[in-house]
Formats: structure tokens, C-alpha cells, sequence
């Protein structure tokens, strides 16, 4: 698989797309990025090397900070050696996430070859927050494409959604991948996170400290979650459900039981209403199940019969074919209508998509744009028995009016052109009669 991406190439051109494929799949490239990312940050406090140790729990040598290794990078032999003293002194951290971290990496696993092609993509992009969400990314699609992943333009997009008018303070996010939903936000003063796969949760605390974002402001468990017992109340609520939901027990879900579904779409978002408090925003992605079908009817009812719902976005990821829904949901809303956005054109295949400025634009502000978005009142989503899906709201069709004479016009003309042919059918015909 190859994705046409764009990377801002800040030193020399390097397809990270063929770099990653050629790394061993044992070698994970993102803790040399926050090993990058680390060096750097020493080398800013060189005139307070204790702060930094504080921090981190460690100091690194001279010949192991990353920027002196790159610099070096002819010496191939010494440039390994320093590598791995490097990865020494993180795995002797006295800080436990930096040492849980780089614990996990196996020294022997990293070739010179290996190192070669990491140390070309360290070099491709000075901005280690990109360079991050690109590389996470692709790791993951190349090692399993046949699954499908919300791609970071997109969890950006959610982020952007849930602060155009709302200052988010206590975050909740229990369906996340690498953090990527809290590290998207200017400020806020705690979140919960909680993350089904292993390589995740490690990437999102890397992703965490590349932010600058203290992990004492976040709770993070390393579990899958549909139903959170836990009764907490949060403003903001950021949700990306996993592709494939781990089903639960019906005894499980009886709290549930008057929605009348076993739908694991459903069940998420039951459970994200049920941690929102009363002035909270939610933003998240569901299926086309949940906008249309019966199992899901007695949901949507809810959401439109207490003003609820604030809008539905139909909304095209770039992955393959894969689009989503995006709902925003608040119950802060100081409107009681409903916006629906339909976009006409997807995106092509194989793109990863730029941040969708015109999405939120019209999210901020409600507008109403011809083929494109919708305001929908309650009585009219009433009249279409509570269905949700945009294609119902927002005409998408590019069409030009044409007076009735000219259509009469034409009409004629193709009539005498019609009639045209059949009399030349005809002579064709009486000719191979008389053969």
C-alpha cells in the first residue's frame, strides 16, 4: 500500500512511506522521535541541566543527544553505539514513564541499516508534533491496511469542533488511539483516556510529552471500554469508537434496556450521554446504522425530543472509501434547530486530507450553504420519522434552471430527429425485401 501524502520536507526529500516499509516491523520509529524531542529539550536547558533532570529523570551524554548523532551520521559505527548508549540512559530513568517507555525497545533489533533509515526520517520534518501523527499513522496502515483508522486530520477536526464555543476544562475520551484528541487542545485541566492496544497507549504518552502536556493532568488506562461504570461528569467529550467494538454480555448492557438495542455503536453513545453533565459538549463518530435504522430509533428520538442534537456531518477521511458521521451533541445549545452538512464531492482515494477549514467554518457560525449544509427544524425531522442521514436534508445535486420553452424546443427536435431515423430504418428494410 502507498498513500499519496503531503510532508512538508524541511532537509532533503525522503518518501517515509518506503523508509517505514524497509524498517524491520519490530522497530518502532516514534521513541526516537520523542528521543529527538528529548535531546532537544536538554539542549535548551543547558543553563539549568537539573530542571531537565527532574523532569525526565535523566541526563543525556554529550555523544548521545540525537542532534550530535545525526551530525555524525558518516560514522556509521559510532553513530550505532551512541543509538544504544542512548537508549540506556532513558531505560535507567528514575522517571517511570520515560523508563516504561524506552523499556519496551530491544537494542539488538536496531541495525545499522535500520538506523539509517531512521535517522533519514528524523531529518524530514522539523515539527516532531507532524512528524509524529504522520509516522503513527503510516506504521499502523502498513502493518494492517485491510482495518480502517480515523486518520489525524480528521481527530484534529473533532478536537477543532468541541472548542469553537465551549472551553473545555475536564475531558473524557474512552475509545482513544494516541492521545491525539487531548493533545489537539490549547488548555484544559485534566482528561481520562482510555486506550485498547498496547503499541497505543505507549504512543500516546510519547505523543503526551512531545505536547509538553504533563502526565499528572491525565488519567490513561490501557484497557477497552463500552460501558465506563465509573459515574464521573465530564464537559467535553471527544470520542472516536473503535472499527470493531468489543461486544459485551446482555446482562451488561439491561441499563440500556428501553432503547431496545444490542448495537455497539448505540451502546457508545449511550454511555457518552450518560458522563456528560449538564453544560458538556460531546463530538463524535458513529455509522450510518445509527442515523436510520430501527434498532437505533428510540436514540435519535431522545436526542431530538430534548434539543439535544446539534448537528450531523457526513464527513470523508481519505482512508479508501471510508467516510463517517460526525455528531455534535450539547446540551448548552442555544438554538432548537438542527444543522446537517453534506459535502458533494469526496475526497479522492489515497489522500490524506488537509484540515477541513470550511467544515468547522460553517460549524461555527451554522450557515446554510447551497449543496453543501442545511438548518433543519424538529417538526420536519419528525415528519421523516426521526431519520438523521444529511443525503435527506441537504440536496447535493449540481443542476441549472432551463425555461420550459427551450426543454419543448428540444423536445421537438429530437421527435423529428427520432422520426428521421425510423423512415430511414424503413427504406433499409424495403431494400433487403427486394434482394
Amino acid at each position: 500500500m502507498h498513500m499519496k501524502i503531503n510532508i512538508r520536507r524541511k532537509h532533503k526529500d525522503v518518501d517515509i512511506v518506503r523508509k517505514i516499509e524497509h524498517i524491520d516491523s519490530k522497530v518502532d520509529v516514534i521513541p526516537f522521535i520523542t528521543m529527538k524531542y528529548l535531546s532537544q529539550k536538554q539542549a535548551e536547558s543547558e543553563d539549568n541541566l537539573s530542571q531537565f533532570q527532574n523532569r525526565y529523570g535523566f541526563t543525556f551524554r554529550d555523544y548521545e543527544l540525537l542532534t550530535n548523532i545525526i551530525a555524525k551520521q558518516d560514522d556509521e559505527k559510532s553513530s550505532l553505539s551512541d543509538i544504544k548508549s542512548a537508549l540506556n540512559a532513558l531505560k535507567n530513568s528514575t522517571n517511570p514513564d520515560i523508563k516504561e517507555i524506552f523499556s519496551r525497545m530491544d537494542e539488538e533489533e536496531i541495525t545499522l541499516d535500520v538506523l539509517d533509515d531512521i535517522l533519514e526520517i528524523l531529518e524530514s520534518e522539523d515539527n516532531l508534533q507532524e512528524l509524529f501523527k504522520q509516522v503513527n499513522y503510516l506504521q499502523w496502515a502498513i502493518k494492517d491496511e485491510d482495518n480502517k483508522r480515523i486518520i489525524p486530520p480528521t481527530v484534529e477536526l473533532l478536537s477543532k469542533m468541541a472548542t469553537t464555543h465551549h472551553k473545555p476544562q475536564n475531558i473524557y475520551d474512552p475509545s482513544s488511539i494516541d492521545a491525539q484528541t487531548v493533545t489537539e487542545l490549547d488548555e484544559f485541566n485534566h482528561a481520562t483516556i482510555y486506550i485498547k492496544d498496547e503499541d497505543d497507549y505507549y504512543h500516546a504518552k510519547q505523543n503526551l510529552i512531545l505536547h509538553d502536556i504533563p502526565l499528572d493532568k491525565i488519567s490513561i488506562s490501557n484497557r477497552e471500554v463500552l460501558i465506563d461504570e465509573n459515574d464521573a461528569k465530564y464537559d467535553t467529550i471527544i470520542s472516536v469508537p473503535y472499527p470493531k467494538q468489543k461486544l459485551i454480555k446482555d446482562e451488561d448492557i439491561d441499563k440500556y434496556s428501553q432503547y431496545e438495542t444490542k448495537n455497539p455503536n448505540t451502546i457508545h453513545l449511550l454511555n457518552l450521554l450518560d458522563h456528560l453533565d449538564d453544560d458538556g459538549i460531546i463530538v463524535t463518530t458513529t455509522t450510518q446504522d445509527l442515523l436510520v435504522k430501527k434498532d437505533a430509533y428510540k436514540i435519535r428520538k431522545y436526542l431530538i425530543d430534548n434539543n439535544l442534537l446539534d448537528g450531523v456531518i457526513e464527513y470523508e477521511t481519505g482512508y479508501r472509501s471510508r467516510d463517517i458521521t460526525i455528531l455534535i451533541i450539547n446540551k448548552n445549545k442555544k438554538t432548537d434547530d438542527f444543522l446537517f452538512v453534506k459535502p458533494p464531492e469526496m475526497l479522492p482515494t489515497f489522500l490524506l486530507p488537509a484540515f477541513n477549514e470550511d467544515i468547522l467554518e460553517i460549524q461555527k457560525e451554522r450557515k446554510i450553504e447551497d449543496r453543501l449544509s442545511n438548518i433543519i427544524n424538529k417538526d420536519e425531522i419528525i415528519k421523516n420519522e426521526y431519520n438523521l442521514n444529511p443525503k435527506r436534508y441537504v440536496y447535493t445535486l449540481d443542476y441549472k434552471q432551463t425555461p420550459i420553452e427551450d426543454i419543448l424546443e428540444k423536445q421537438k427536435e429530437q421527435s423529428k430527429h427520432i422520426q428521421q431515423l425510423d423512415n430511414e430504418i424503413e427504406d433499409m428494410i424495403r431494400q433487403l425485401e427486394k434482394l
